[in-house]
């Protein structure tokens, strides 16, 4: 039989609804996964940035006195925490447990861990000898980084870290950077930082960050999500 034109018009009409409408279903999936996931990474202490911003003008010193730029920061993921070597809590305490998670990275190949590095915030105190020593503490594989006072505020800034010298008083008030009051003992002072640790993907890309407490068990759930595909 025949259809006729006003037949084979609303057949035509219904399936442009049909396709309109699983299009519809299939967006509001992969917006619900999304959502999902986004939650999903917050629960766990993390934010994956939308928009990757890219790292330049990295100019820094490893522990063997060697450049280390952006350039270093490509061909893998890395994991980048700024901190200071005399640091006596929540330094000490993120590396063990970075440390505890590269020993121990359950599912994931050791092959597939990104680079660890350390960047000081304290530069006046830590050269290349004192990063050294300080990261082969916890891993002799991880990454000692520091700079001049101008090459960390540069680098800092780009990981949305903020630094100022204090006395120790907790009172909050200190300098920018690493800018030391003149009645203060060379050596008696501590520098109050940010202590995320953050996550860049192989195109050298400053990828998600990572809130703390850092904790090697919530580590091993969170580093395959936030570099999964």
């Amino acid at each position: 039989m025949e259809l006729s034109r006003n037949t084979k018009l609303a057949l035509g009409a219904f399936l442009a609804f049909d396709l309109l409408l699983a299009s519809w279903l299939v967006y509001l999936f992969l917006v619900r996964s999304e959502i999902d996931e986004i939650n999903d990474l917050r629960e766990l202490g993390a934010t994956r940035y939308p928009a990757p911003t890219v790292l330049q003008d990295i100019q820094l010193a490893d522990q063997n006195g060697d450049v280390f730029t952006e350039a270093n920061l490509k061909g893998q993921w890395s994991l980048v925490f700024f901190g200071f070597t005399s640091c006596p809590d929540v330094c000490p305490l993120t590396m063990a447990e970075l440390d505890r998670f590269y020993s121990n990275p359950g599912n994931i190949p050791p092959s597939e861990l990104p680079q660890m590095v350390f960047v000081t915030v304290d530069p006046g105190r830590d050269g290349p000898e004192e990063v050294g020593d300080y990261v082969r503490q916890y891993n002799e594989l991880f990454i000692g980084l520091t700079g001049t006072d101008e090459q960390i505020a540069r680098a800092a800034a780009q990981f949305y870290v903020a630094y100022q010298v204090s006395d120790g008083d907790h009172s909050g008030h200190g300098n920018e950077h690493n800018a030391m009051p003149a009645e203060m003992n060379p050596d008696d002072y501590r520098v109050d930082h940010n202590t995320h640790v953050s996550l860049v993907n192989p195109q050298g890309e400053l990828a998600a960050v990572i809130r703390p407490p850092i904790r090697e068990e919530v580590m091993r759930r969170l580093y395959p999500q936030l570099v999964a595909d």
